[in-house]
């Protein structure tokens, strides 16, 4: 699990989403059935989509046709973003806003990006309608770290508070920029997150202990509903690091865990964890 370089605040918008967040969630549907050994010929959703999963250089990202985004830089080492379809040789300007990270939705219609504009707000989210090459999301908030839902009308992403700097977890809505916020923490470290291949749940890593070096100690598997924004424990292990989770499919997601026993770090694996779900009384979906 990485440990983030905290510099971007997040907007007003968000800190008052952020009041809602854990008011009271109705009974955990989720259950787990087993944790077991990654089997042959299991794929998590997110490497089977070009789009879902980070491409092997985050500046040169390949988009639908023969299409790829490329980041630049001017003459003054200032970061921007252009398009270049690599059947005609053309090459268009997308984003001039050291700019960065380029990530399309999986339709291709869109491009979530980074923007540098100052040094307090160093890695502001930014959405782009690739076919007019104009800005349709800005909304001021931090969003280095996101990822795009399966079906390209949701962001999820982390960033700081604006006043206390807490990380928190949250969801905003293409184009119209509707904001939800999932969890915040305190802990010095990040979430790590995914989309289930219907794009209904959300599952993420919770860091709840690191040490003085910012190391993550120990982390639990949530899973929040992407609608509601409720968000449920699912596997608690105070002396465990569950990192990186994947759907593999909608009842299960592949995670890597560690054991830390005191200050030292056991053998890192990746697992599967099984689950079962009731969404009402008496009703297994």
């Amino acid at each position: 699990m990485s440990i983030r370089a905290y510099a971007a605040p997040v907007t007003a918008l968000i800190v008052l989403l952020a009041a809602d967040a854990g008011l009271s969630a109705p009974a955990n549907p989720w259950t787990v059935v087993s944790v077991r050994e990654l089997r042959a010929g299991e794929v998590p959703f997110e490497e089977a989509s070009r789009y879902l999963w980070p491409s092997t250089d985050a500046n040169n990202v390949p988009g639908p046709d023969s299409l790829v985004a490329h980041v630049r830089t001017d003459e003054k080492y200032h970061a921007y973003i252009e398009l270049e379809d690599l059947r005609t040789g053309k090459v268009l300007p997308l984003l001039k806003a050291n700019a960065c990270l380029p990530q399309w939705s999986p339709d291709g219609k869109y491009i979530a990006c980074s923007v540098w504009k100052s040094p307090r707000q160093n890695g502001q989210l930014t959405v782009v309608d690739v076919a007019t090459r104009t800005v349709i999301l800005d909304p001021g908030v931090d969003g280095i770290t996101t990822k795009w839902s399966p079906d390209s009308r949701t962001l999820l992403a982390e960033g700081l508070t604006y006043s206390s700097q807490r990380l928190m977890l949250y969801t905003i809505s293409v184009p119209d920029g509707r904001a939800m916020v999932l969890d915040t923490i305190d802990v010095s470290a990040d979430y790590e997150f995914s989309w289930s291949p219907d794009g209904r749940w959300i599952a993420f890593s919770r860091p709840t202990k690191v040490d003085y070096e910012d190391a993550t100690l120990a982390a639990d598997l949530w899973i929040a509903d992407a609608k509601t924004g409720t968000t449920w424990l699912v596997l608690e292990t105070p002396d465990w690091v569950e990192s990186n989770p994947l759907w593999i499919t909608n009842r299960t997601i592949q995670v890597d865990r560690v054991h830390w026993d005191r200050t030292e770090a056991g053998v890192e694996q990746s697992v599967v964890i099984e689950l079962s779900r009731k969404d009402s009384p008496g009703k297994e979906d």
